[in-house]
């Protein structure tokens, strides 16, 4: 059944992503030019009745897309797609039909898709109280991630970017930062665990195995490696393998083409 899909999404390898999963899963479907601001979405939502389904992420360039749907009354289903915050994650499951979190997952967009043709054909209403979105403004916070870190090499201290980062990895209870082009090595006092969990953008930071996060825009190629497994090259001299667990190779391919 041919449906009509308004996607609100700011970053275009999650665009590209999620066009491709469209055209492979559902080609009846008609995907409309990409949204990218709470501004068009805005003016989208004034005529929303051209629309059978709006995928829209949560956080936009110009800010939380939930400002351009305060004050409205929504008739179409959404899913929103969202990389933090475990109050959203409460929210979504009563007030929305689905909610996806980032990187994408082809096979759990399929499903949330699938969802909505069973609710679609189910004609029940859209279940979006007209509070849920004051509500959700009022209490929700961006989470902020760590621009920069401060490191010491000897008697050395330093801020590095986390622009500037290649990778992290730890080594006897020791955490180490490597430079991007200039393969500098700085300790930082922060575990994996505090990294992946609290500090880095799950976006372009991804832990690879137990010892090593490694930063997406540093990526240069991946190859098979013995036993399932990856081994990644990035932009610069790295003293070890950076290999990608088994367990986390379909993970990590999805979050690639995020």
């Amino acid at each position: 059944m041919t449906k009509n899909l308004l996607l609100v999404e700011d970053e275009p390898l999650a665009q590209a992503r999620i066009k491709s999963i469209v055209l492979k899963h559902f080609q009846e479907w008609n995907l409309a030019e990409p949204i990218q601001s709470v501004r068009e979405l805005n003016e989208a939502l004034e005529k929303q009745e051209e629309f059978d389904l709006i995928l829209c992420d949560v956080h936009l360039a110009d800010g939380l897309s939930f400002s351009g749907f305060q004050g409205k009354e929504i008739h179409v289903p959404v899913i929103f797609i969202t990389a933090y915050d475990q109050y959203a994650l409460q929210s979504f499951e009563h007030n929305c039909i689905d909610y996806l979190l980032k990187p994408i997952q082809e096979d759990r967009l399929v499903k949330a898709f699938e969802k909505v043709e069973k609710f679609s054909s189910s004609k029940r209403s859209i279940p979006f109280p007209k509070e849920f979105f004051n509500e959700f403004l009022s209490r929700y916070t961006q989470k902020n991630y760590k621009k920069r870190f401060l490191s010491r090499s000897g008697n050395r201290l330093c801020f590095i970017p986390s622009e500037s980062v290649a990778y992290f990895y730890a080594e006897e209870g020791v955490t180490f930062l490597i430079e991007s082009g200039s393969s500098h090595k700085h300790i930082v006092d922060h575990s994996l665990n505090e990294l992946e969990k609290e500090l880095l953008d799950p976006n372009k930071f991804y832990r690879i195995n137990r010892s090593v996060i490694i930063n997406l825009d540093n990526l240069v190629e991946m190859r098979p490696y013995i036993n399932g497994r990856l081994v990644v090259s990035l932009n610069v001299k790295s003293e070890e393998s950076l290999i990608v667990a088994r367990e986390k190779v379909s993970e990590f391919k999805s979050w690639i083409n995020q």
